[in-house]
């Protein structure tokens, strides 16, 4: 990957600015995750004010956290769904 294929760009994650260099094509994702992460942060200081920052972003983490685990966890039983229903499909056209 050359030089061109790389971008500068500044997200704002909470109250600082994270400077990155990422792949160009990949920018929507890192502003779209940084969105994500702003949103979780301001619902926890919805919820619970009067905390630290760091606080706040920790909460956000385990959050998005939690959430990343459940949807892996949601894509090996659909894996695994998949292979049962192919096997059960397999099995009744070989007794056709």
């Amino acid at each position: 990957m050359n030089y061109s294929d790389k971008l500068s760009i500044q997200l704002n994650i909470g109250s600082k600015t994270y400077p990155l260099e990422i792949d160009r094509n990949d920018e929507e994702v890192y502003r779209n995750a940084a969105n994500l992460i702003n949103d979780r942060i301001h619902r926890y200081i919805n919820r619970f004010p009067d905390q630290d920052k760091e606080d706040y972003m920790a909460m956000a983490l385990i959050d998005i956290a939690v959430s990343l685990v459940s949807e892996t966890n949601i894509d090996d039983k659909l894996h695994d769904l998949i292979n049962t229903i192919d096997k059960t499909l397999n099995l009744n056209s070989e007794i056709n």
